[in-house]
Formats: structure tokens, sequence, C-alpha cells
């Protein structure tokens, strides 16, 4: 006898495969959200931008020594999440410099030096802003801009890892392998010197060098000898973990710069000087290909861009492929925003690139505009 099907028989079983449906759903969406090199909720994105503009205090968490208050006091301009006003945000980096090697001074003052103290802003704080005692090296780093950072973070290691082969004239970069708070070593991609392998951690690191704000991604170091705790000052996370996450997912949804290149002589010179040998103009994130112009790759690029820092593996000549994408908002060029036009930032290039400036040189007055027309379209 052929069974009817009933509403009233069959409900229970209907609902039953609605919600396998919306599970179904639910994944495939979260799996489209990886690939795709989307990261965070909505929600998620929304609480960090309130995050991102947010003026933290000394209740929150604010020093004891900062440089700016908020995140978007660096990344601003033109617009929220790019670079300082003209251009500029410069903070420092500092350490001691001896035979026996680089030391950071991490709980003595460093590895930054800060521009402002919370007595500025009436607290009861006998720490002083300024370079610490003992420091004999100073390195100027200017803030970079954050568009695209989120598709960054979605490039696998072997993606950035495959590129560290020998290329000709002399070019051959490394990964910067930078240990992470489990303990796993990972190819950093992000800073001036990739020294940070995730953009949570890039993040939670801002939040404690330049506002002073820790998480359990980034914890306070030990106080300065002879120090008191100043009051707000917490040996504890300042900031919960999600609220990390939820500045990351902002940073992520940050759109990447789209190039307005129609300068195609000015792209093949690009290449013919040896310029791609660094500047891959592509990496890849699953089917996705990330129009960066980086190899995120450490390379020495000589005695004028040296500073003496060390991080991680990188040393004092060694610098990241810079970015190159969202080329034409900056006013300010090179890690510590020395160059103010594009030539300039090329002929100081060393080491490695080395040929590649003496062919930027070389080439006829006209030849050069077009290659730097077309850098000025990225």
């Amino acid at each position: 006898m052929e069974r009817s099907w009933h509403p009233a028989v069959n409900g229970s079983s209907t609902a039953f495969w609605v919600r396998v449906l919306v599970a179904v759903c639910t994944l495939l969406v979260a799996v489209w959200a990886v690939t795709s090199g989307d990261s965070g909720s909505p929600s998620d994105a929304s609480r960090g931008a309130e995050l991102f503009r947010t003026k933290f205090t000394p209740e929150q968490g604010l020093g004891p020594l900062f440089n700016e208050r908020s995140c978007s006091g660096c990344h601003a301009f033109p617009k929220v999440g790019g670079m300082g006003r003209n251009g500029l945000a410069t903070v420092l980096r500092v350490g001691r410099l001896t035979d026996a090697g680089f030391d950071p001074l991490v709980g003595r003052g460093g590895p930054f030096g800060h521009s402002h103290a919370v007595s500025e802003l009436g607290v009861d704080c006998g720490r002083e802003a300024g370079i610490p005692a003992g420091a004999n090296v100073t390195s100027v780093r200017n803030s970079p801009q954050l568009f695209g950072s989120g598709l960054i973070d979605a490039i696998p290691d072997k993606a950035i890892r495959a590129g560290a082969v020998a290329r000709g004239d002399g070019v051959r970069g490394r990964p910067n392998l930078v240990r992470g708070p489990d303990g796993r070593k990972r190819v950093g991609r992000f800073g001036w010197k990739a020294n940070a392998a995730t953009l949570e951690l890039f993040v939670a690191s801002a939040l404690r060098n330049e506002i002073g704000v820790t998480s359990l991604l980034a914890p306070a170091g030990s106080r300065p000898r002879g120090s008191n705790r100043c009051p707000g000052e917490s040996n504890g996370p300042e900031i919960d973990q999600d609220s990390v996450a939820a500045l990351a997912a902002f940073v992520a949804e940050l759109p990447p710069p789209q190039s307005r290149s129609s300068q195609q002589a000015g792209a093949v010179l690009f290449r013919e000087t040896g310029c791609t040998a660094c500047h891959l103009p592509a990496l890849k994130a699953g089917r996705r290909e990330v129009p960066l112009y980086s190899d995120l790759l450490l390379h020495d690029m000589g005695r004028a861009l040296d500073d003496r820092v060390v991080q991680g593996v990188a040393g004092g000549s060694e610098w990241r492929t810079t970015p190159l994408w969202g080329l034409r908002d900056r006013t300010r060029l090179l890690h510590d925003g020395r160059a103010t036009s594009v030539e300039a930032a090329i002929l100081s290039h060393g080491g490695e690139a080395k040929t590649a400036r003496r062919r930027f040189h070389s080439l006829p007055a006209a030849q050069r505009r077009n290659l730097i027309e077309f850098l000025r379209s990225l």
C-alpha cells in the first residue's frame, strides 16, 4: 500500500532535514570564507573598527609608555588603514649592539623607545619617555599602510618558501622563521623585517609596542629594574583575545589596493631591470592571485639601508621585500620614510638589488619616467 506524506506525521523528519541543510550551508560559507581569504564575521570587523579608532586610557591599559593612543593615530591617511599624516608616523626601534650580538633590551625599556608617558595624562608614574638607558642602536620605522593585510595573511607558508631560490644577479631571499606563542616556527610576513607570522600576532604586537596594551599573544615584559608598578599597569593581559581577534578581523577586511596601470612599457622595464626578482607581481592564496609585488622574503639591501637591528634571523641590512601595491598613495618611502620619491628609494637599494639599481640608473630619462609612472599606478 502506498504511503502518503502528512505534515502531522512527518514534521519531525522535515525539521531534521532542514537542520541538516542549514548546517551544510553554514559549512560551505565557512569554507568559502577561508579559501577566499576572508576572516572574521561582520560583527567582529564592526567591533574591530571601533577598537581601531578607540583612544585608550590608562584604565584600559594604555602605557605606561606609548607612542599613540589609538591604531588610527598612525594609520589614517589618506583614509583609515593608511599611513600617518603626510606619509609619516615614525617610531624608534632600539637595542644594544656589542661583540656578543644584538640585545633588544626587552624588560629594560626596549625594544622600542616611546614618545609619551601616562604621567602626561595626570597619572602618577615615574616612567619617562625616550630612548632607554643602555641603547646604542636606534632605527626609525615608519608605520606602513595596512590595506590587503587579510590576503597577505592567507598566503600559505609554502608559497613564500617556494621563492627562496637563486634568481640570478646575486638575488636569493630567505624567509624569517619566527616562533609563535605555541612554540612552532612559521614564516614571517608582516613588519619591515617580516618578524610577525600572522595578522593577529602583528596586531597584538602593535597594541603592546605602540600603545602599551598587552594581551595573551603579546604579554607584558618585565618592568625596568627598580621601577614601581604604575596605576593601571598589569602583569596580566589588558585586552582580551576576542578583542584582538576583532581588531585583526577589521584589518583583514581593509581592501587591497587596485592597480590603475595602463603603462605596459613601464611594466616591461620593471621586469627587464630585474626588479621582479624580489618584487614578484603576485603570490597565490588558494585559488586567488594576490598582486602585492613582493616575495615577502628577506633580502640583503646593502650598507646604506643597514640599521644594525636584528629581528629573528634578519640581520641589520636585511629587509622584507616591501609590497608595492598602493604605492600611488605613499608620499614617503623606505622603512624610515627617508625617500620622498620613487627614484630616491630605488637609488638607495644596494646589496642584492645593486644590479637592478644600476640598470635603472642606466635607462634613458624617458624610460625611467615610464617605469616610475608604472610604479605610481600600483
